[in-house]
């Protein structure tokens, strides 16, 4: 048997930082689109529940993208942050949207977004968290109900 050291000094965790990427308020209107049109065509052909509607389609995503777009619009700025994570959701809508036989339109935008955020990966910006809601931390400055930073700290 094997005795954990009281005495020795272990080390903390920090936690990961998640890699990031810059989308545009064009992005989410199509990120958008294409979320709710998978929701609509997964509703509409599936007896699934509506956590599960919601998670395949992607439209869980769709209310922090626009409290982020608010945020970046409110601070002015044109960049609004994306988990690299989170592009598994649009990566799912698209498959659902093929399956469940989506509009070939939003079906083809939802592949040219992949793209370009699959190009950007590469390019991690660091975050933070501003009244709950995620920005880049570049971002510093007055929001329009007072400092970015949180005056608790």
């Amino acid at each position: 048997m094997r005795r954990r050291h009281r005495d020795k000094p272990q080390a903390h965790l920090t936690p990961a930082t998640p890699d990031v990427i810059a989308i545009t308020v064009e992005e989410i209107a199509a990120l958008v689109e294409i979320f709710e049109h998978a929701r609509a065509r997964i509703f509409e052909l599936s007896d699934a529940s509506k956590e599960t509607i919601a998670d395949a389609s992607g439209s869980i995503l769709v209310p922090s993208l626009f409290a982020r777009a608010g945020l970046a619009s409110i601070q002015g700025n044109h960049s609004i942050p994306l988990l690299v994570d989170e592009i598994g959701l649009l990566e799912a809508a698209v498959i659902n949207l093929e399956s469940y036989e989506g509009n070939e339109v939003v079906l083809v935008a939802g592949y040219e977004l992949l793209d370009k955020f699959s190009n950007r990966k590469m390019n991690a910006y660091p975050l933070r968290h501003v009244h709950g809601v995620l920005a880049f931390s570049d971002e510093a400055g007055e929001t329009a109900s007072g400092p970015a930073t949180s005056s608790l700290s």
